[in-house]
């Protein structure tokens, strides 16, 4: 009789423990598809996120919209986003220390921890020491811009090189032309923004020609405003900027009066920013 009790409680004991082992893997089935449920209720809201953040950026609905914003956008349609950079001195970072504390290696650093979605914005510098516009045009510099396909271009206008070189104002407004003229005609889809270079000391300084630096700006500003390019002028950002700090022109140029130092770079890179983060 003990021996049939034993027997007894143990197929009890079997049955409960089937049961729970059914009912636990019940349970935990129907843990699982809610789970499921849930994470895919989380991924279908995400994509509607980011559906409409896209919507919110598109360049068709933002006439007035901020660089920023605009490679923001591109970060989120395609795999990859490019700015290429091309002009002389203060495009190649020449008076900085080194790459990373000129003008152009802060502005991709700040650019890329501004957004997340930018940490893969790549910058491609076709700076170039010593270049003026027409260096840039027979050097073919242009044509290598636009192999990189760029979605903004960054165009320092040489004009202290063609001051130096003593090019006339009508070559420098040819070559401004030309340089736009095949940017505009073989990338239609890029944004261009066209930069003066920085103050240097003796901007009244003439050359064999009898022509300033500040001769040289005047005249690529009339052909930028005729033609209705976008347009940055460094020089009056980086004076803005320094007669806020009470600082003087010494203060950011290296020994020749010409080149921006470390200081120099970084004042010329808060100008950049502030523009890229503006409604143009």
């Amino acid at each position: 009789m003990r021996k049939y009790g034993l027997i007894i409680i143990a197929v009890i004991c079997l049955a409960v423990l089937v049961l729970g082992h059914q009912r636990w893997k019940n349970v935990s089935e129907v843990a699982g598809i809610e789970a499921r449920a849930a994470a895919a209720k989380v991924k279908e809201k995400e994509k509607e996120e980011r559906e409409a953040l896209i919507q919110s950026l598109k360049p068709e609905n933002n006439k007035q919209q901020p660089l920023i914003d605009y490679l923001h956008y591109k970060s989120l349609t395609q795999e990859r986003v490019v700015v290429s950079l091309v002009g002389s001195n203060g495009t190649s970072g020449t008076g900085a220390s080194n790459s990373s504390n000129s003008w152009a290696g802060r502005l991709e650093r700040s650019l890329r921890a501004d957004r997340d979605d930018l940490e893969t914005l790549r910058f491609i510098n076709h700076g170039h020491e010593g270049y003026s516009t027409e260096d840039l045009l027979k050097g073919k510099k242009i044509e290598a811009v636009i192999q990189d396909n760029p979605d903004l271009i960054i165009f320092e206008n040489s004009l202290i090189n063609n001051h130096y070189q003593s090019l006339s104002l009508e070559q420098t407004e040819k070559d401004l032309e030309s340089i736009m003229s095949k940017l505009q005609k073989e990338l239609p889809n890029a944004k261009i923004l066209i930069i003066s270079p920085n103050p240097v000391a003796n901007d009244k300084t003439e050359n064999s020609l009898g022509l300033n630096y500040l001769d040289y700006i005047h005249a690529s500003e009339q052909v930028i405003k005729t033609n209705k390019w976008k347009y940055m002028n460094s020089k009056d950002g980086i004076e803005k900027k320094l007669s806020k700090k009470n600082m003087r022109l010494a203060d950011i140029l290296t020994n020749d009066n010409i080149h921006p130092n470390d200081q120099g770079h970084y004042i010329w890179f808060e100008v950049m920013e502030e523009y890229f983060k503006l409604n143009k």
